[in-house]
This record gives structure tokens, C-alpha cells and sequence, in this order.
């Protein structure tokens, strides 16, 4: 089994039926029964989990309670298919408008319908129209891999996470870290039929779903066939046949038990040293330390999860390091490497784009512009040699396309020298706005000039202080802080480079004013806002002198103008910039998760036979209820925030947004790893 499927996906072959309703000629079967489709979801899956009395049962036992609820509801579905059971499910929760409870729902779908396809297929269902337009607003019908969507809170209801999984089933929720604490609720079985689709309701696949499911999980399916039935049993699942809707005389339901634990996957991989372990389930109080991009995505992520956060700045206001430049560039970093290092680029990418135009709409300061983003051959002529051209019919057209010289000067707005591979949904926004936007959250507080210079653990929760001051106390902290990260113990272990970068500010002329897009040469240059572009970025490990230079705002210039219409670019017009410190790594990906416990690591590595250290197969041990989000580089913008969210998921023991592999790609202790494995163990 690849460790990383590719990014493309094949759609859904249809057909229309007389009715209007869609038809699959790939499995010789329908999507939703002819006789009533919102009624037979409502009858299998919706009553045959009983979930709104459970629903509304959990509800009550939460506001019982005098903690915050920071508690969700998990439904799992085998086949998305045209959204039907998700939009009734989705209406259900709506009708009931749980107050103390979150509704996380996740669906595998390998064909998934085209957008275009999508649409035509729900306007069978006009009763569902709000809910309808509201999925299609965040659907996407491109790229392999997991898709994680935040749709709004109708009338009274809260928002929900909805999870898409592109993929083959069995890959994918075997991609889901092996977390005890973060099960599915609720099974919604719903693949097509067992004669024509059999991978839908394989020993493996069904030994996943038994892995991720909480004891006393539920199940529903149409199907009763015996090959369903003996599969189910074999997993763990206590299954019987009740009334099935309209002609069809029977269905399934099941549970599995209190007591039943499945056995291992047959032929799938071992559990992960870098995975994660099984979380603490504490107060939902947390202290995130930092006001970038990283520390207030997570604040933003845990505020919408039920938290109450405190963000500390050390300085006076927010956004005071790289995230505090005028404009900030959003694309997604290409490759030709199948692994987790691309699929997280690409995840990120596509997170952000949907979180930007989410909060635009509510902030439109953030000033989010989907403009496009042109990467020109001509910026690598020079180091060709070791730059391997970028194959981008792994990628879906949406994501990137290439364009030839003529197209890209017409996308661009003036002439360019050579042709470029062309990112159509990235684009721009004012950093230090959207930190505002994230902070704007009513469950999150700030407060700068908080330096935080040491951390201390007791029973319960983490002091925080400055100096011998004591700020703040909870028993979560969140370390995002960038390269300041180094300065506190727990920390500072974490190999983390500093580099400077300065950023020039342009003046538009009569040429430039027209650019459309941005622009990458060996340096960028984004359409003007106010009358200035932002050109950039240097990238210096020498951080001793942090002033501008006019040396640096040359090579800002010398790095896009040649790429330009010749004399577009006025290098005497450069009105100021702006220098600050980035953070990055030696393999240029974020540092995001629990912060390994690197004493108590080292010991137990060097505990091991020298087989198993080259495959260790046992949980990293972290330190408790302490987490980072630092060396994010200058793809700040594209990596926090997923990151965010991702952190968000594992503190409230949600299932993660991101694949088993892409986590060892990001994973805080892999340096260490890496470099325990070169040590000689042997004397």
C-alpha cells in the first residue's frame, strides 16, 4: 500500500435518469433510492443510529455540568456520494440545536462528483437549498487526501467540521493517527452494494472502522448481505437485522460492544514512532504564547472547539514579527515527491484558501484577494542544475496549471519573459489584519508586554512566567513564539534557524499599477495596494543588524525587474520596508505538535536493541499539555492555519485533520530522532 496516494483523483462517472436523480455507471447502481431519498436516509442512518435522542441526551448531560462544553459528536460515512445524508444529518442537528455539543462528521469518497455534478444532482431536494448552497460554497471536487471544512451555524445551531477523505477507504482511515481517546460516535455504511463495489465492505476496511470506533459506537447500512453481516461480526460488531424502508423488507443495525477492542489490521503498517499517543482529556482553558500567524490561528482554531484562550504577545501589539508586513503571499509549495511533505503543502495550501475567504467575509480588513500566483521559469534559469522541473499533471488544474509566456502576461497584466507554472487560488492578504480577524473571536483574550521567559508544571496546570512573576496558569499551553521558542527549557531543544528577511516597498508606476497577479521571479512582487508593492523577500542567516538595507532592497529589485516589461520597474522608487526575523528549519517544514519529553526520549532510545532503533515501534513520550507551532519560514501564511487546527484537534481529542505520514513530516521530534539513529550505541 503507497504510503501517500497521489494528488489527482478520478471523478464520478454519471448518468441522468429520467427522474433527474444521478446514476453510476462505474458501479452499475443508484445514489439514493427513486422512492424517497430524504426519507430513507432519515430511516436508515439518521433513526438506525438514533441520533437525535442521543444527541439530545448528551446535550442535557453537558449543561448539567458546570465546566465549559468542549464536546463533540463524531459521524463516520463510507461514500459521500451527492452529500445527502451529511445535508439531513446536518438538518437534523439543526432542528434539535444542541447548545453544548459539536457535530464533527467525516466521509470517504474515492470518485467524489464534480461540482457542476454536484449541484445538479441536490436541486432534487429544494427543502435542503440553504444547506445545499452552503456546501457547495466550501465543496471541492479536485486532489486526493484529507479536506477539513468549516460550515456555518444555521439558525441556532453551532458550526460544523465537516471531513472529506478523497481517497481509497481502507488508505485513508488507515492514514488517521492511532488515538484512543478520539473515536466515531456513529458509522453511516452507505457504499454501493457489495456485488458491484466489494472493496466497500472489505476484512480491512471493516477492521479500520472497528479501530476508530468508541466502545458502543454505532452502525446502519441498507445492506443485510451475508458477506456484510459475517464481515461485521468477524470486526467486533454486535450486529441484527431490523424493518428497512419502503419495498426493501430489511436493514442493518449494530454497536460494538463496551468491551470489544478489534485485533490489528490485517496488512497495514505499524504504528508510527513519531505518532501521537493518547491524550489527557483536561479543563478547556489555554494559554497560547505568541501573536503571529501560528499562535493565533491555534487561538482562533481552539476558540471555535468550545476553548477559553489566553494569547501572551511580548511585544505591544500583535503581529509584530514577519506577520506584520503589508501584504503576505499565499501559495502552495510544488513537488514531485509522492510523500507527506507534499501532501501537507498541499492540505495547507487548500485549508487556507478556505479560512481566508471565510474570514473575509466577516472582516473584510483581512483583504484576502484570490488573485493568482505566477512562478516564471526564467527565476531558476540559474540554478537549473539542481531545480528539477515540476511535473504537474500530478496536480489537479485547480490547484496548478501551466501557462505559456503569452498567457501568463495576460493573467499578469503586463509582459513577462517566459512562461510560469500558475497557482489560480492563491493570492494575497494583509497579515497583521488577519491576526486581528483570528483574535476577534469572543473565547480568546489578549495581553501584551507579557514576555514569557519560564514554564513550570505542578499537578494540574502550567505557570507561566516572567521573571519571577507569575502571568498565567492552564493546564494547556501552546508554544508558538517563533524563534523565541528557544529561550524557554522545555523548548529550546528544537532546532530552530533564524533568518532575516527584509521586504521592499515599491511605488507603483504606470506600468506596474497593472499587475494583476503575483508575480515570482527570483524575488516577487504583488499587485499594489495604496499605491506601493511589496518586493521581497531577502533571506540572510546573518540576523546581527536588523535595519534596512539598501543592499538588500537592490537585490529585492534585481531579483523580479529583469523578469518585467523593460523600465516597468523604477528601482529609484523604493518608499521604505520592512525587516524582521522568520523561523525555519533544516528540512524546511513547520515544527507543529506535543513537545517531545527529550530527556526521558534519549533514554528510552538508548534502552533499545540496535534492530529496533532503526524501527522503533512505541509512542514518543511528550511532555504534558505542552505544544509548538514555530518554524513556519516564510510559508507562514499556507502552513499556520492547518496547523492551527491540527493542534486545536489533538488538545480536544478530535479526529486530526492530517494523515499519520504528514505527521511524521511536521512531528517536533523527528530531528532528534534522526539524529539518536546516527549516534554509535555500540561502546
Amino acid at each position: 500500500m503507497p504510503s501517500t496516494p497521489q494528488d489527482n483523483i478520478e471523478n464520478a462517472d454519471l448518468q441522468w435518469q429520467e427522474s433527474g436523480a444521478p446514476y453510476s455507471t462505474r458501479f452499475d447502481d443508484i445514489y439514493f433510492s427513486s422512492g424517497g431519498g430524504l426519507d430513507e436516509t432519515e430511516h436508515v442512518f439518521l433513526a438506525g443510529n438514533q441520533l437525535q435522542p442521543r444527541w439530545s441526551a448528551r446535550d442535557q448531560a453537558l449543561a448539567a455540568t458546570t465546566a465549559p462544553s468542549t464536546e463533540h459528536f463524531t459521524i463516520a460515512e463510507l461514500g459521500f456520494g451527492t452529500g445527502l445524508n451529511f445535508l439531513c444529518c446536518w438538518r437534523a442537528w439543526q432542528q434539535l440545536a444542541p447548545q453544548h455539543l459539536r457535530l464533527h462528521y467525516i466521509a470517504c469518497e474515492k470518485y467524489p462528483l464534480q461540482i457542476d455534478a454536484l449541484r445538479q444532482a441536490l436541486l432534487e431536494w429544494p427543502e435542503l437549498e440553504a444547506l445545499s448552497e452552503a456546501l457547495l460554497e466550501v465543496y471541492p471536487d479536485h486532489s486526493a487526501g484529507f479536506h477539513r471544512l468549516h460550515l456555518p451555524g444555521l439558525a441556532d445551531a453551532a458550526a460544523i467540521t465537516l471531513d472529506l477523505y478523497y481517497g481509497d477507504a481502507t488508505q485513508t482511515l488507515a492514514a488517521q493517527a492511532e488515538r484512543s481517546t478520539a473515536r466515531v460516535d456513529a458509522w453511516f455504511l452507505d457504499g454501493f452494494a457489495p456485488r458491484v463495489n466489494p472493496k466497500m465492505w472489505s476484512e480491512d476496511l471493516l477492521a479500520q472502522i472497528a479501530r476508530l470506533s468508541r466502545n458502543g459506537s454505532t452502525l446502519s447500512t441498507y445492506s443485510v448481505a451475508g458477506q456484510v453481516v459475517r464481515g461485521l461480526r468477524s470486526a467486533g460488531f454486535e450486529v441484527e437485522k431490523v424493518k428497512g424502508f419502503g419495498q426493501k423488507r430489511q436493514m442493518l443495525v449494530g454497536h460494538y460492544p463496551q468491551e470489544a477492542r478489534p485485533p490489528s489490521p490485517v496488512g497495514l503498517p505499524k504504528r508510527s514512532w513519531l505518532n501521537l499517543a493518547a491524550q489527557a482529556s483536561r479543563p478547556p482553558q489555554v494559554i497560547v504564547i505568541g501573536a503571529g500567524l501560528a499562535g493565533c490561528s491555534t487561538a482562533h482554531s481552539l476558540a471555535r472547539k468550545g476553548y477559553r484562550v489566553l494569547v501572551l504577545e511580548q511585544a505591544d501589539s500583535i503581529a509584530a514579527g514577519a506577520s506584520g508586513n503589508r501584504q503576505a503571499v499565499l501559495q502552495c509549495r510544488l513537488s514531485n515527491a509522492l510523500n507527506g511533505t507534499r501532501q501537507f503543502n498541499l492540505q495547507a495550501f487548500l485549508y487556507a484558501t478556505g479560512e481566508f475567504a471565510r474570514l473575509n467575509q466577516d472582516y473584510p480588513e483581512v483583504n484576502w484577494q484570490a488573485c493568482g500566483v505566477m512562478n516564471l521559469d526564467t527565476a531558476f534559469s540559474a540554478r537549473k542544475e539542481r531545480c528539477v522541473d515540476v511535473d504537474l499533471s500530478d496536480y489537479s488544474p485547480r490547484i496548478a496549471q501551466r501557462l505559456d509566456q503569452h498567457a501568463t502576461s495576460e493573467v499578469a497584466g503586463l509582459d513577462v519573459d517566459g512562461p510560469s507554472n500558475y497557482l489560480s487560488l492563491g493570492g494575497w492578504l494583509s497579515p497583521a489584519q488577519l491576526c486581528h480577524a483570528y483574535l476577534a473571536h469572543p473565547n480568546i483574550e489578549l495581553r501584551c508586554n507579557a514576555k514569557v521567559q519560564r514554564l513550570e508544571r505542578d499537578d494540574h496546570a502550567w505557570h507561566v512566567y516572567a521573571h519571577d512573576r507569575e502571568l498565567a496558569c492552564a493546564p494547556t499551553v501552546v508554544i508558538a513564539n517563533s524563534i523565541s521558542a528557544t529561550q524557554l527549557e522545555q523548548s529550546a531543544p528544537l532546532p530552530i534557524v533564524p533568518i532575516r528577511g527584509q521586504v521592499s516597498y515599491l511605488q507603483a508606476t504606470a506600468s506596474t499599477a497593472n499587475i494583476a497577479g503575483v508575480i515570482c521571479g527570483q524575488s516577487y512582487i504583488s499587485p499594489a495596494l495604496d499605491g506601493l508593492h511589496s518586493v521581497g523577500a531577502s533571506y540572510s542567516k546573518n540576523i546581527s543588524d536588523l535595519a534596512l538595507s539598501e543592499k538588500e532592497h537592490q537585490q529585492n529589485i534585481e531579483g523580479i525587474a529583469p523578469h518585467l516589461t523593460k523600465g516597468a520597474v523604477n528601482a529609484d522608487a523604493i518608499a521604505g520596508g520592512r525587516v524582521s526575523v522568520r523561523a525555519t528549519t533544516g528540512d524546511r517544514m513547520p515544527i507543529v505538535g506535543p513537545v517531545p519529553d527529550f530527556a526521558a526520549f534519549e533514554t528510552l532510545y538508548s534502552a533499545l536493541g540496535q534492530r529496533e532503533r532503526k524501527h522503533p515501534n512505541t509512542h514518543m513520550p511528550y511532555v504534558d499539555g505542552l505544544y509548538v507551532s514555530v518554524g513556519h519560514g516564510s510559508h507562514g501564511l499556507s502552513n499556520a492555519p492547518l496547523c492551527g487546527e491540527y493542534l486545536a484537534s489533538i488538545i480536544a481529542n478530535e479526529m486530526l485533520p492530517l494523515q499519520s505520514k504528514v505527521l511524521e513530516c511536521i512531528h517536533p521530534g523527528r530531528f532528534f530522532l534522526r539524529e539518536l539513529k546516527r549516534r554509535d550505541y555500540s561502546r
